[in-house]
């Protein structure tokens, strides 16, 4: 016949009962706690990759605002050497015109100079030939006395 042997069915009863114990108190939150975890980490990485996406975005947008404040500098520094070259242009008109009237006016003003020293030569020669004149006739010299005379005048004139 067959012998029960009573202490091994309180072992595997006691083993049945541990495993019940265990799967409601260790497994299950174990694996509750794993799927959560699962759960998170699955969240983390798409919102990882979303803020990979998002930074891929904004560098290329900053990378185009870049090119396009480069493309903005370069036409504005055109545009400032543009301008400064017509100032420089109209500078150097402008010196040239002044360059013109300064030569005209210059002209004008020797013109002026040379016709007063004209007439004043012309006034000091008109008196020498009167008093010359006067004292030629005044007086009957002799050649002597004619060329000390004219050269009195002559000094005379010098000293004026």
């Amino acid at each position: 016949m067959i012998n029960i042997n009573y202490a091994f069915i309180l072992v595997i009863l006691n083993f049945v009962l541990l495993l019940i114990v265990l799967n409601k108190m260790l497994y299950k939150p174990i694996q509750k706690f794993l799927i959560e975890r699962q759960k998170r980490i699955s969240t983390d990485m798409d919102e990882a990759q979303a803020g990979r996406e998002k930074a891929k975005q904004l560098v290329q947008e900053k990378e185009e605002e870049l090119k396009s404040s480069a493309e903005e500098v370069r036409k504005m520094k055109q545009l400032a050497q543009r301008d400064a070259e017509k100032k420089a242009d109209e500078i150097v008109k402008l010196a040239r015109n002044q360059e013109k009237k300064i030569h005209k006016d210059t002209a004008i003003l020797l013109e002026q100079e040379k016709k007063n020293a004209m007439q004043e030569i012309e006034k000091e020669l008109t008196t020498m030939v009167s008093d010359l004149s006067a004292k030629f006739l005044s007086k009957k010299m002799n050649d002597q006395k004619d060329e000390e005379l004219i050269k009195n005048i002559i000094e005379k004139g010098d000293d004026k």
